[in-house]
This record gives structure tokens, C-alpha cells and sequence, in this order.
């Protein structure tokens, strides 16, 4: 796999990025298939000397354009150096090299799979699904969910390739670089959340290609805590979306609208405007899709 990029994005997790990384090398990842992105954190200098100390390729951004931007900083790089293949993951995701593997082969063998994913697990609950694939509902907004979610994987029947989705989840998401010719970059205006959905739709317009989970392999992700910043961005971006896409912008609003005034009477302040700037800024921003080279 000499020509597979693996991409760590750090934003102030250095924790998470420095055992992602070691773990990674342990297992035998060559050094110069890492490529870590620092997004103009607090970790800067860190990631820096972990560069250096491990002899992985880093790269220290003077700007936080969010998960798309940085993300896209690091594929560049990587093309440069000759790489056909790139696994972007999260800073908090746990995958072997034996998973890492399947992948690339699942690339080599299906050619017309310019997507695929893991499945993802808990990493405190092993046995519990969090995503075989995710879901879209352009009738319901956009509306975004997850192939088996919250299911025992003991109970669970998948077929080993499921291509019944609508993206695969950017926290473990490897893909070819021919992609990029017909679809283009991820869109950096996104910032967070719904950029690989984005992509992935915009990938299918092809008849060309296919994205898909191996339901073989497995990746573990730890839950998030939501709030303010997360709401705000899942908010505009998914009118955003509607808006690309031909999505039911009037369910997404009335869903918000309802959200934020539940907030409002909770005097939950920042939550309310996080609902409402994201309604405004979602139907009125400026929009288009740049594949960016």
C-alpha cells in the first residue's frame, strides 16, 4: 500500500492524534503514508515535534478552514507525492492495519467503488453498531442517519458490501483519486459536518461510481458531545444541501423553528440563536458547488 495517504486531522486533540499515530506505526504503517493536518490550533507546536520525532509527513495550517479544508491541504500534498489512495479519519477513530487493508483491497477489486468505508463500532461497546453506511432523507430535509445504528452486530444480517447508502461516514472514508477528476474536492464553505455527505452525492450524480461499507472490516469511534456549534452548522448545512439537491428546505426549517423556540423557553440563549443564525444563513448564503483542483 505504498500508495495510500492515510490523513489525521488535528484541531486542539492532540491526545487522540498522537495515539492514532502510534498506534498506526506499531502496527507497521510506513512512516511517510501518514499526513498529519494541524488546523491552526493550541496543538501546533506539538503536532509539529511529533512530526519531526516519528518522520511523518505534517502540516502546520495558519488558518482553521474546518474538516474539508484541512482535509483537502493534505490531499493536495499527498498527490504530490505520488499517492492514488486516501484514508481520512478521524483523530478519535480506532482501525487496524489488518481493516486498512480490506479497504484498499475492496478498492483494488471492485474499480467502480470511488468510496467505501468501514463499518463503525463503539469503542466502548465493541458490539454496537454505530454506522454500517449512512442514510439521507431529501424529503424530510435532508435528514441524515445510519445503516443498523444502535444495533448488536450480533443480530444484525449485512451483506459484506452494503451500497445501500447515501455517504460514507468522513470519520473513516477512503476513496480513489480518479474521483477527483468528476467530482471534484470536498466543499471547504461547508466547515463542519455534511461536507462528505455533499461529496458522496455529488459523486453518485456519476453513473460511473459506487461508494460502499465493508461490513468485514471494522473501525471504533467514541460518541460526541452536541451543542451550540454543532447545531448551528448541522442547521445551515442542511438547507444548504436541500438547496443543491432538491430537499424539503420547508421541512428542515419548520423542524428548527421548533427546536430553537423549545430552547428559547428552556432559556437556553446560545442554543435558540445557534438554530436561528443557522436558518437564516442556510436560505439566504450565497451557494455553489466548487470542485476545487
Amino acid at each position: 500500500m505504498n500508495d495510500l495517504a492515510i490523513v489525521i486531522l488535528n484541531y486542539n486533540s492532540f491526545d487522540d492524534t498522537h495515539r492514532e499515530v502510534i498506534s498506526l506505526l506499531n502496527e507497521g504503517v510506513p512512516q511517510k503514508s501518514i499526513y498529519v493536518v494541524d488546523n491552526n490550533s493550541k496543538d501546533r507546536q506539538e503536532i509539529e515535534k511529533l512530526g519531526i520525532q516519528e518522520q511523518i509527513n505534517y502540516i502546520l495550517s495558519n488558518h482553521n478552514g474546518g474538516y474539508a479544508y484541512g482535509n483537502n491541504l493534505a490531499i493536495k500534498k499527498a498527490i504530490e507525492d505520488g499517492k492514488n489512495y486516501f484514508l481520512l479519519l478521524n483523530p478519535d477513530i480506532e482501525i487496524s492495519l489488518a481493516a486498512i487493508e480490506q479497504l484498499y483491497k475492496s478498492l483494488e477489486e471492485f474499480s467502480d467503488i470511488g468510496i467505501i468505508g468501514p463499518r463503525i463500532c463503539y469503542r466502548n461497546d465493541r458490539n454496537k453498531i454505530f454506522s454500517d453506511g449512512g442514510l439521507l432523507f431529501p424529503e424530510q430535509g435532508f435528514m441524515g442517519g445510519h445503516a443498523n445504528g444502535e444495533q448488536n452486530k450480533k443480530n444484525i444480517k449485512a451483506p459484506d458490501y452494503n451500497y445501500h447508502i447515501n455517504y460514507v461516514d468522513g470519520s473513516a472514508l477512503m476513496f480513489r483519486k480518479e474521483i477527483l477528476n468528476e467530482a471534484g474536492f470536498m466543499n471547504e464553505d461547508f466547515f463542519m459536518y455534511y461536507e462528505e455527505s455533499e461529496w458522496c452525492l455529488r459523486l453518485l450524480k456519476s453513473t460511473r461510481w459506487k461508494i460502499a461499507v465493508n461490513t468485514q472490516c471494522e473501525a471504533y469511534n467514541i460518541a460526541s458531545n452536541k451543542g451550540s456549534f454543532y447545531e448551528y452548522y448541522m442547521t445551515r448545512n442542511r438547507i444548504w444541501v436541500c438547496r443543491l439537491y432538491n430537499g424539503n428546505i420547508k421541512y428542515v426549517t419548520k423542524e428548527r423553528w421548533k427546536l430553537a423556540r423549545k430552547a428559547l423557553k428552556k432559556l437556553k440563549l446560545s442554543l435558540a440563536k445557534a438554530y436561528i443564525k443557522g436558518i437564516f444563513d442556510g436560505l439566504y448564503t450565497n451557494l455553489e458547488i466548487k470542485n476545487k483542483s
